[in-house]
C-alpha cells in the first residue's frame, strides 16, 4: 500500500522562490502539501495557493511555531516532510528521505546541508556553529549521530 505522505514547509517572505519549491515537489508521491505562511507580507501565500497548496497562517513568529502550525492541519498522514520555503533543500529528492521510511528500513530521515561544502558555504556562519553546536550535544547526550538539523 502506498503512504500517504503530506509535506510542511514553513514560509516566510517567500513570494519568489515557493512557487519553484511547489513545482520541484514530485506531486505524484504526495497526499498534501501545507504551506505554513508565518506572516508573510508579500505574495507567499497567494503564488503558494496559486501552485496548489493549501495555505495555512500562523500568526506566532518563528520556525518552530509555524512546524507546529502545520503538523495540526495534517490529514493523517504516514509520513510528514519538512522542507523550506526559500528553495535551499532540493524537493525533488523527498522520495529518497521518503522510501527509507515507506519500505520500514527507517523510522525518521534526515537530509543534510552539511555534507557537500556548497550547502554548508550557503548556510552563514552562526548558522553553521549552531548547527554543529546541536548535532554536537545530540551525539553528546543521546547517542545518535546526525550532520544537519
Amino acid at each position: 500500500m502506498k503512504p500517504r505522505v503530506s509535506v510542511i514547509i514553513p514560509a516566510f517572505n517567500e513570494e519568489s522562490s515557493i512557487g519553484l519549491v511547489l513545482s520541484a515537489l514530485p506531486k505524484e508521491i504526495l497526499h498534501e502539501i501545507i504551506v505554513v505562511d508565518n506572516g508573510s507580507t508579500d505574495a507567499t501565500a497567494r503564488v503558494a495557493r496559486e501552485s496548489g497548496a493549501r495555505v495555512v497562517e500562523e500568526k506566532r513568529k518563528g520556525y518552530g511555531s509555524a512546524c507546529l502550525k502545520g503538523i495540526e492541519e495534517l490529514n493523517q498522514p504516514d509520513i510528514v516532510g519538512f522542507l523550506d520555503g526559500d528553495f535551499s533543500d532540493f524537493p525533488e529528492e523527498i522520495t529518497r528521505l521518503v522510501e527509507p521510511i515507506a519500505s520500514g528500513q527507517m523510522d525518521f530521515v534526515l537530509g543534510s546541508r552539511m555534507i557537500l561544502a556548497e550547502s554548508r558555504a550557503a548556510l552563514l556562519p552562526q548558522a553553521r556553529y549552531g548547527n554543529w553546536l546541536a548535532v554536537f550535544l545530540m551525539r553528546l547526550f543521546f547517542g545518535v549521530r546526525y550532520t544537519d538539523l
